[in-house]
């Protein structure tokens, strides 16, 4: 019986499709590189150091603003804050791989609001509230928290928190 998925090739010559795709991989990589390389010597000193350090700089951002609004703990080891900063050359990494500016997310968000601007969450900035996701998505979700007992009731106009209990069949999407 044929093999469906060989589209009628050989092993031999599967295998030597697969050798030519690795080929190309490695020439297309190596040419990246030496592209970047080329364009880094042309840089000052300081935009070469800006280029290469991107995600230390948005770590270092990102830990700053997260100390300011106590959402970075003082309990955090240095293996968990090489963790953050893991995914943000992960981040850096998706970024220059796809084409595709991608940014840190927090799972949880530093200061998570409802649909009428309340803050009714907090975050930390915490390794296993982190993620990279693509810069349009992070900023589509924004610091929206969707929690049904904390969303204004606008249906009498007076503004109260409605804390019902009802369930939704809305997933959340991120």
């Amino acid at each position: 019986m044929k093999d469906l998925l060989s589209c009628g090739m050989t092993p031999a010559e599967i295998a030597a499709e697969a050798d030519e795709a690795e080929r190309e991989t490695l020439e297309f990589e190596a040419k990246r590189k030496a592209d970047r390389q080329a364009y880094l010597a042309t840089l000052t000193k300081d935009a070469r150091y800006y280029q290469t350090h991107k995600a230390k700089r948005k770590y270092d951002t990102a830990l700053r603003r997260a100390i300011e609004a106590n959402a970075a703990p003082s309990w955090l080891s240095d293996d968990q804050m090489a963790q953050i900063l893991a995914i943000y050359d992960q981040a850096e990494r998706l970024t220059e791989v796809t084409g595709i500016e991608h940014e840190v997310d927090h799972l949880v968000p530093l200061y998570g609001q409802n649909k009428a601007g309340d803050v009714i969450i907090r975050g930390l900035h915490v390794p296993h509230n982190l993620r990279a996701i693509p810069r349009s998505l992070n900023q589509m979700r924004g610091a929206w928290w969707f929690i049904p007992e904390a969303e204004r009731d606008t249906s009498d106009g007076n503004g109260e928190f409605a804390f019902s209990f009802e369930t939704s069949d809305d997933d959340f999407p991120w």
